[in-house]
Formats: C-alpha cells, structure tokens, sequence
C-alpha cells in the first residue's frame, strides 16, 4: 500500500486497490474483482455485463493501455490473478500473496523475508517509543528474537506494549521466554499469531497436514526429502510433492541449500503444538521411523566414506540412497546436525545402546570428513550413552574419539590428558579392541608433547601386538605408521621411509583413502628429508587431490601447507604463494585457526623471498598473534624462526634476536632438536651474511652438534654453512673438518 501510494503520481487515470480474500474459504471470483473496478473507472451498475466472458472483455476494454496503479491484495493462486492482468504495458500493479504463484510469467518477484535485527528494534520504538526499546536493549533484543522478527508477532508486542499501563519490555521478555507457551502470549485483540497460520494451515488437505506436523518432529534447522518420506512412510518422491504443497502455503521456506526446507521458529511451534494436540500416541511410529532413517543412513555413510560399502549390505528399511563417498558426502552435509541431535533422542528414550552405536557410525564420518563442530558433539553424547550403559570399552573410545579431535585441533596437553584417561579406561575394561586405539593415541600425544622415545615406543608397541593378535591389518598399518614418524623425528629416515610405504600399501589394499592421502603427504616429506623435492611434489599433488574428493578441510589445509614449502624449495614461488593464499581462506571457512595462521606464516616466508617485506612482515605478525593467542607454542616457534631473515633484512636484530631466544625456549621445552637445530643454523647465515663471523661460528657449532637428529638434505645444507663460515674465519683444521665430512655424506644425501 505504501509502494502504491508512493507510485500513484506517475499515473494519472488514479488507482484501484482490492482484498481478494485469498485465505478465506470463499475467496473472491475474477469476475467481482472486475466488476468492482469497472464500476470503480465510472461504468454504471447496469453497463456491467452479467455473463462472465462479456465482463471480461468489458474490464479488458476498461483497463486497456491506462495509466494505472493496481493493488491485487490477498492472492490465493494463479487463477485469481491472471484474468485480472490489464492489457498493454501502462498500468503497474502490485500482487501480494502467502503462495509464490510460480505459474504467473512476465512479473518481479519480491520475497518478503523477516526483518533484520536493527529493522526489528526500529520497528518497534516507532510504535512504542526508543525509551521502551533502546532503554533496555537486552530485553529488546531477546524479544525480537523470540518473535522470529516476523512482523506480525512485533506488531502485537508493540500494541499491548502502547496500550498496557506499566507493561516494560522486559515483561514481555520474560513472557516469550517459555517457547511452550509462546504463541498464546502473542495476542493481541484481533491480533493472533496462531489464527493468522491457521489460516495457511486450513487449505492444506490431510496428507499435507499429516506432513506439516510430523516434520516438528525434526530436531535440526532443516530437513529434506528423504527425512520427510521417512516421517510419511511414502516414497521420496511422494514427500517431495507435500514439501512443495507447504512451501507454496508459506508454512516451510526454502533453506540455504537446494532442495533443504526449514521452518521459521514461531510456525515450528504451531507445527508441534498441533502434532501433540492431533497425534497422541500416533507419533510414535514416525518417530522410530525417523530415527531409523537416520541411523541407517549414518551406517551406510560411515561404510561409504572409509571404503568399505559393500560391508553395509543391501538397505532395509528407511535410510538414504547412499551409494558411494560421493553421496555419503552430500549425505552429512544436509543430515548430520539431525544425525548428531538424534543422539540425544535416543537418550531420552532410554536407548542407550541405539545412542552408541548411531554415536560409533557418526564419528567414523566426522573423522573422515573433517567435521570438527559435530564430532566433538557426536564424541560428548556418544560418552553420555556409554555412560548410561556401563560400559567402559565404549567409554574408553569416545574418549578417544575427543582425544583425536583435540589433537587434530593442535590442543595437545588437553588431548594428552584425556587419552591417559582413554587409556585407563580401555585397561580397566580389559577389551583388546578398546586397548588397541587407546595405547595408540596415547603414544602419538607422547610425541607430539615431546616425550622421549623410550616413553613412547611401549604405547605402540602394545598397540600394535594388540593389532595384531585381533588379524587388524589396518590398525598395524596405522601403528607402524607412527612409529615411521617417530624414526623421522629420531634421525632413523631409512627406517621411517620403510614405515610410511608400509602404511601406503595396506591404505591401498584396505581401500583407505583419508590414510592414504595422509601418508603420500608423509612419504614425500620423507623425501624431502632426502632433498628430492620433485618427487616429493609428485606425491604431495595425489595426496592433495585425494583430499579434495573427500572434501575434509582440515586434511586438504595440512598437505597445501607442505606442498606450498615443496613448491618454494623447488623456486616455484608464485605457485606456493597462490597454495598458501588459498590455504588461508580454506582454513578460515573452515574454522581452522591454527591452520590459517600456519598458512599466513607460510605465506610470508614465501613474500619475503620474493622481495614483497611489508607484506611478508604483516602476516608474520598476524600469525604469531594467532599461535599466541591459541597457546600453539611449537607452532610459535616456528613462525619466530621464519622471520628471522626478515627482521635483519628490515635492521630489526633486536627484535630479531629477541624472536630468536623466545623460539629456542620452546624447542628445548618440547625437546625438539630438528627444528632448534634449523634455529642455529638460520642465525648462522644472518650472521655471516652481517659479516659478524664470530657469531655465526658460535651458532654453526650449535647446529653441528645437533647434526644427527637432522634429515639428510639438512646435513649437508649444515655442513655448507657452516664450512662457509669456517672459511670466512680462516679456520684451516675446521675448514678441513668440514670437508672431509661433506665427501663422506651417502649420496642420496
């Protein structure tokens, strides 16, 4: 009425508005609505042909090329509208409607969202005042909210606010606050919220009914086709059709994703109000039905994913049509928050044992997937259900499954701390298969929070005697994998290489495709250590493209990262810098903090060698706020290190130095001499290249006496510099050292 009213100068022959009762149960005919303009543009009452056809015509001849603005009001559908389409191309009208009228051709399209939040409050202090509203912004903030900024429901708070003496906004917080009684609360005189769906509701015939009901049901923000016919009963095809019946009345929207329908918060209400007022003991089927569907599907998705689908079996019953790790991908990403939820159900229940196992399948694809936020869900309620059950192997690894999180989040105390209690747990319950995954874990966490080698080796050791004994090739794969990377930690690279390409083949065999591309990364940078970065290049771009069909963020972020370093140390800086850039953006989608920092760091090492400093100094900065902030200290360390050259090329040495004696603190904390080894010799060469040659013989010196936890490639690149310096110094013994033993290096070195 507004935009109507606004428009209405631009043309002259004036304006012709009407309701054409489109919810009621006798909406009006195109024939009245004719009638009723015509009269309206000056036809006597007996001038108006009775016959439908001739009115028709008698309104075409009406309307024919005038300027005129026409408010249609209240649509019910199609029919009312197209007969009323005045002919030529003056007229501009306006026609609102709760159904999209999708069959209509030639018109603009406006859907009508709910308000913003800053739109809401507006809305509000116009009718009661900003006193009322900006007064007390918590109360009015909890209000709009839980009136879905929808119009209408604001609409009534505003007038029993403008009329109620002494009623304040926080009142009417306070009355909203209990969803249950939510809809009732919002009246006000001929104002309802309730009538006003009822009205959208009441054209619905009983299937859709039955539909719009039984999708309260769902405990996500949205649902599909294939949760909806689990709900009926009826074929995917068949809920399609209800879906699309409720869509047009307005009671579901279109959600973010094709094909995903969710409901707005208030109608959701009045969905679950009528369900239990209509269904009684009715709703138990759909329910079973519901939770079946999602936990099939959960099992297909877990056997799809990790490769091994034809261990599923045929489908029975209600579940999705998964059929490949293509499909189980576009599975999770439209049903695991109703997957993870549906745990809680279960619980509820008291179905403890369907909770666990739902838990056990949903974790393998939140795993493998990289889903970090329903992961951690999924491992909290799963522990809920072994909890309920008593059983401590389950408990054992769900415990676990947290431990693998934290760790893959880079929290290695927290993760440590509950993998010691995994473990505790498994031994209590004296289950080999709960032992095996506990004593594993525990003994990589050892590793990563720097315990030595002679703490760690018994954990895998038992893991893989447990492994086995129980015939698990994967588990030993899994185990030897590890041990790999603690010989590559420990200096012993013929016996890591030997690790990993073990592991690759039974990742092969087994079908194991996230392990896969985890290991490929892991061999090549085995051959990095071996200083032959083409191959190394070659294997990290299959891991790569692994990890990008199986679309886990975090897997993709670690092997762009070592590929980006491959790519530098080979002088394909552009490369690695487009790698990191992206590296960057991927992990922030993904939440990824430390991965986005890690990639800054990268990226800015890779700026400054290509001689663009400011920008490589901002992201350096960036990134050791970052890891400061997330407490990742080995990381920090690292990234110290990096912009070392940096800062002397900048003449920053004190803050040069400073980076350097904060960054080797860390590597003695944590015991690790590879990367504190790489500290000396950078200083090494910025010193040498200052000319302070004293100095960097100090820091040569260091690094030489770490030379056996150091790769291959690393060395030789020691022994270099370091004869480099000794020459500078005129150091003959040394010079001769130093020689003597880069000709006595392998050749691969």
């Amino acid at each position: 009425m507004h935009i109507a009213y606004s428009a209405r100068s631009a043309y002259a022959d004036g304006d012709l508005y009407m309701d054409l009762r489109g919810l009621d149960t006798e909406p009006a005919s195109p024939e009245e609505v004719m009638g009723r303009f015509i009269r309206a543009l000056g036809s006597p009452e007996e001038d108006i042909p009775t016959d439908p056809q001739l009115r028709a015509d008698a309104y075409r001849s009406a309307l024919a090329d005038r300027p005129l603005v026409i408010v249609l009001d209240n649509v019910s559908d199609e029919g009312q509208v197209r007969p009323l389409l005045p002919p030529g191309n003056r007229a501009f009208m306006l026609v609102t409607s709760r159904n999209p009228l999708r069959g209509l051709q030639g018109v603009t399209r406006i859907d009508l969202d709910i308000f913003p939040v800053a739109t809401s409050l507006d809305f509000l202090a116009q009718i009661v005042g900003e006193d009322h509203v900006f007064g007390d912004v918590p109360s009015s903030q909890r209000v709009v909210d839980a009136c879905g900024h929808l119009p209408l429901a604001l609409r009534i708070v505003a007038n029993r606010l403008a009329s109620t003496r002494g009623m304040r906004m926080a009142d009417w917080a306070s009355a909203l606050e209990d969803e249950r009684h939510r809809l009732s609360a919002l009246k006000a005189g001929d104002l309802e919220i309730r009538a006003a769906f009822n009205l959208s509701y009441r054209r619905l015939g009983k299937p859709a009914k039955r539909a719009f009901k039984r999708l309260s049901l769902v405990p996500g923000e949205d649902f599909g086709a294939g949760l909806c016919s689990a709900l009926m009963d009826c074929t995917a095809g068949e809920a399609q059709e209800l879906l699309d019946k409720l869509l047009d009345t307005s009671l579901i929207e279109s959600a973010a994703s094709y094909g995903r329908y969710r409901f707005h918060d208030l109608i959701k209400s009045f969905s679950r109000g009528k369900f239990l007022k209509d269904s009684g003991k009715k709703g138990e089927a759909p329910t079973r039905r519901m939770l079946a569907w999602l936990g099939n599907s959960a099992a297909r998705a877990h056997f799809a994913v990790t490769g091994k689908l034809e261990s599923a079996g045929k489908p029975s019953g209600h579940t999705a049509p998964i059929d490949s790790k293509e499909s189980a991908h576009r599975w999770a990403d439209d049903e695991l928050p109703n997957a993870t939820a549906a745990i809680a159900i279960h619980l509820g229940r008291k179905s403890a044992e369907h909770a666990a196992l739902l838990a056990l399948h949903l974790y393998a694809v939140c795993e493998t997937l990289g889903r970090w936020q329903a992961w951690e869900e999924v491992s909290s309620r799963g522990f809920d259900a072994a909890e309920a059950l008593r059983n401590d192997g389950y408990k054992a690894f769900f415990l676990f499954a947290r431990a693998n999180l934290a760790r893959s989040r880079r929290e290695f105390p927290a993760a440590l701390a509950i993998a010691r209690d995994a473990y505790e747990l498994a031994t209590a319950s004296k289950n080999p298969l709960a032992v095996a995954p506990a004593a594993n874990i525990l003994g990589c966490l050892l590793l990563d929070c720097g315990a030595p080698a002679e703490e760690i080796n018994p954990y895998l050791q038992q893991s893989l005697d447990l492994y086995e004994q129980q015939g698990n090739e994967h588990g030993v794969s899994t185990v030897i994998y590890n041990l790999g990377t603690i010989n590559r930690a420990s200096g012993k690279y013929r016996e890591a290489f030997q690790g990993f390409q073990h592991d690759l083949q039974s990742c092969k065999k087994s079908g194991d495709e996230p392990g896969m591309a985890e290991t490929l990364n892991t061999l090549a940078l085995a051959y990095v250590d071996s200083g032959q970065f083409n191959e190394a290049e070659a294997l990290q771009r299959q891991a790569l493209e692994l990890s990008k069909h199986l679309g886990n963020p975090h897997l993709m972020s670690t092997i762009m990262n070592d590929l980006g370093l491959t790519l530098r140390r080979l002088g394909k800086l552009d490369e690695a810098l487009e790698i990191h850039l992206e590296d960057i953006e991927l992990s922030q989608q993904s939440r990824n903090d430390s991965g986005a920092a890690l990639a800054k760091a990268n990226a800015a090492a890779t700026l400054y060698v290509l001689e663009k400093d400011n920008e490589a100094f901002e992201l350096f900065n960036a990134a050791i706020s970052a890891f400061t902030h997330l407490g990742d200290q080995k990381r920090l360390a690292n990234t110290l290190v990096a912009q070392i050259p940096l800062l002397f090329a900048l003449g920053r040495r004190s803050y040069a130095e400073q980076s350097a004696a904060e960054a080797i603190t860390i590597m003695k904390e944590f015991g690790d001499l590879q990367h504190l080894a790489g500290a000396y010799q950078v200083l090494t060469c910025e010193y040498d290249e200052a000319g302070e040659y004293e100095r960097a013989w100090d820091y040569a010196q260091l690094a030489l006496g770490l030379i056996a936890y150091l790769s291959p490639f690393m060395r030789r690149t020691t022994l270099a510099v370091a004869l480099g310096v000794a020459e500078s110094l005129g150091l003959i013994d040394q010079t001769a050292d130093l020689k003597q033993r880069l000709q006595a290096l392998p050749r691969t070195e």
